[in-house]
């Protein structure tokens, strides 16, 4: 899933991305969002599928994920308010937290964490990992990788890097112009530094995919998919 995600993520980029004509429409800031999505996903395929650790750290960083999809579904709903819940669903919910606590304390990795650590990562509030944790074990440069993904935050959020100075550098406008072009490669070198790695590593754990892929046609690859949304309706 998470590889697919990682492969459509970059194909939007790549749609997002224009052909730089006299009257071509450019966003830095879309682009920018989405590429800093891709970074966050290949944090995530790296820290679940590829990091070689000992099975009960494997084991645990899934239940960690598990948790924090609970949490995260239990801050969105809450904004909605409990009653809006049905009792079929809160009693649904407490068996899931009650089966996740108790595979959180069987796991001899995550019992031998700090108290205050294990109760943070048991709300699921937050991603399971340190962001800097994870790149120290990839082979990605840490340094760069900060830089553009807070330069890429202050766009996805709209903080004043991405307004302020607009006029003056003669861009945000829509139309090309020098920084934007810049700012855009400099975004798409950083999702190919991405992509690279995690192609060679998924190739690594499935290495008859890409022969499989060469021989295969687009309108087979799609079939699955197709099938699913007719089986939903």
């Amino acid at each position: 899933m998470l590889f697919t995600r990682l492969v459509v993520t970059a194909k939007s980029i790549q749609v997002l991305t224009p052909a730089l004509g006299p009257n071509t429409h450019v966003d830095f800031s879309a682009v920018a969002s989405i590429v800093r999505n891709l970074a966050e996903c290949y944090l995530f395929f790296f820290f679940l599928c590829i990091d070689d650790v000992p099975q009960d750290q494997k084991d645990a960083r899934i239940i960690l994920l598990n948790l924090h999809d609970d949490g995260s579904r239990a801050k969105l709903f809450a904004e909605l308010g409990e009653e809006e819940l049905d009792d079929e669903t809160r009693a649904l919910r407490i068996v899931v937290r009650t089966d996740l606590e108790t595979k959180f304390a069987a796991n001899s990795y995550l019992a031998a964490l700090p108290e205050k650590r294990q109760r943070e990562l048991l709300r699921g509030e937050k991603t399971p990992f340190v962001q800097d944790d994870v790149i120290d074990r990839t082979d990605l440069d840490k340094k760069n990788f900060r830089f553009l993904y807070r330069f890429l935050s202050n766009h996805t959020h709209t903080g004043p890097v991405a307004f302020y100075r607009m006029g003056e550098h003669g861009r945000g406008a829509g139309y090309r112009n020098e920084k934007d072009t810049f700012y855009m490669a400099s975004a798409l070198e950083f999702a190919a530094t991405l992509l690279t790695p995690a192609i060679r590593d998924m190739s690594g754990l499935f290495p008859e995919a890409e022969e499989r892929g060469r021989k295969a046609r687009s309108a087979d690859i799609r079939k699955p998919a197709r099938a699913n949304v007719r089986r939903r309706k």
